[in-house]
């Protein structure tokens, strides 16, 4: 009977041992990226393709891609609304990305800045496409994904979105 208590104790044992193990090779840490221009926060599912003044990311499970890049605009479109300017900011974009139908477009309500947003399909891929302004800085992020995994993704690419920070003048705001 105490054999058989001890090696229940054991078997317990090395189940929490190798639970602990898994939850710790399992765990997700939060990555902070910084630029002059903006600031975002990505978790370890992401890694870093290329960085510079802007950033590149492919998830890697599914091998979905983000792409943060910053346009300083001239001093005089400080004071210019982006719904003003959007259809030439979407003109080049659209020559860059030709193939590809647009599906939905919004104007993102936002309590921080300006922001429009766009899905677009091609074959079996989606892309999104997020334009953001402050001052004279445009974030222009792209998320391109297998439509398989498009919506799977989206979550993750949603919290990065949220983490979004543009820096200008005044700081981060």
């Amino acid at each position: 009977m105490k054999k058989r208590r001890i090696l229940i104790l054991i078997v317990l044992f090395l189940g929490l041992i190798t639970l602990g193990i898994i939850l710790f090779l399992n765990k997700t840490y939060i990555r902070e990226y910084k630029t002059d221009d903006f600031l975002i926060k990505y978790d370890s599912t992401w890694k870093v393709l290329e960085n510079d003044n802007n950033i590149k990311l492919r998830h890697k499970k599914s091998g979905s891609i983000l792409e943060i890049q910053c346009k300083v605009l001239e001093n005089n479109y400080i004071d210019t609304n982006l719904k003003d300017i959007i259809e030439d900011v979407l003109e080049s974009i659209e020559k860059q990305n030709e193939g590809y139908k647009l599906i939905s477009r919004s104007e993102q309500p936002s309590n921080k800045y300006e922001s429009f947003s766009y899905l677009y399909e091609k074959d079996n891929e989606q892309a999104l496409v997020n334009i953001y302004k402050k001052d004279n800085k445009l974030i222009i992020i792209y998320y391109v994904s297998e439509t398989k995994y498009y919506d799977i993704v989206l979550d993750s690419v949603d919290s990065i979105l949220d983490s979004l920070e543009i820096i200008t003048g005044e700081g981060i705001g």
